[in-house]
């Protein structure tokens, strides 16, 4: 390892003042989103630190995901070397007040950063419309999606009962039975599947790209198979697990099944955790 250090008098040279890496309009105005960010950081310059910082299937992660910059050059660099680049923007709900944004109804900053990622991809297909596309151009096309996530409450509720000192016992148990009640109540009522998914997945460690294909062979539950390209396993979360899905993976151990723990009775439980070992989760 060795520096080398300038010369007296001389002066660091910074990209940034060079006239085709100054921020510009031209990136969004290209999308029909011209006036809705002040000063986005220009493409060209985020990809010419990509192609020095980044390999072809590197995970490119940007705290300060603004107006989508860091999206738009990952995408557009992937198109232009055949990479397979990811990445993570992460956008505070800042809100859009008296501003272009604002009356072009984006609330907060993320909504445009959302925005502008649908619009690239969008662009990017509309690009290779009327050509014959290559197995490499399809499969840069189905790269383009990505997913939302936002800070939230966990869908399982937390504990926290605590039996009162001044109840009998039978009172406590009575107060706690209605406790879980409530709590099983919510969990049913107030979150839709595909939040239990997420979080059941990413739990089980599973990375954020993973994809769900629904499993039409189990007519008695709704089952989907969950891949990330490492991880595989098969999910539910109805309320009630069937004898019939029960009995396919009695019968099918050489795969992984996660369900919701209350869904299943005791002797079902230990059926499935006799057979399938560790195989099987109930969450």
């Amino acid at each position: 390892q060795f520096k080398q250090r300038m010369a007296e008098g001389k002066k660091l040279r910074t990209l940034l003042n060079e006239n085709e890496f100054k921020s510009s309009q031209n990136d969004m105005e290209l999308l029909g989103m011209g006036d809705v960010f002040p000063f986005p950081k220009p493409v060209f310059f985020i990809k010419h630190i990509l192609r020095a910082g980044s390999a072809e299937d590197s995970i490119v992660l940007d705290f300060f995901g603004g107006s989508g910059t860091t999206g738009q050059a990952v995408a557009e660099l992937n198109i232009e070397d055949n990479g397979h680049r990811q990445y993570i923007l992460v956008q505070v709900p800042q809100t859009t007040e008296n501003s272009n944004a604002r009356r072009a109804g984006f609330k907060k900053i993320s909504d445009i950063t959302i925005a502008r990622s649908k619009a690239v991809a969008e662009k990017v297909k509309s690009d290779y419309d009327g050509r014959i596309l290559t197995p490499e151009d399809q499969q840069l096309i189905n790269q383009l999606g990505f997913k939302v996530f936002t800070l939230t409450r966990s869908s399982f509720p937390r504990t926290d009962f605590a039996p009162d000192p001044e109840k009998s016992e039978e009172e406590n148990l009575a107060l706690f039975h209605k406790y879980v009640a409530e709590k099983e109540q919510q969990l049913s009522m107030g979150f839709d599947d595909q939040e239990l998914i997420t979080e059941i997945l990413i739990s089980r460690g599973f990375m954020l790209t993973y994809k769900l294909e629904l499993q039409p062979s189990f007519t008695d539950n709704t089952l989907y198979l969950a891949s990330d390209g490492t991880k595989e396993a098969y999910i539910c979360v109805d309320n009630s697990l069937r004898d019939s899905t029960v009995d396919y993976f009695m019968q099918n151990t050489d795969t992984k099944f996660i369900c919701i723990e209350r869904a299943i009775n005791s002797t079902q439980k230990f059926n499935l955790k006799n057979r399938m070992q560790d195989k099987f989760f109930a969450f």
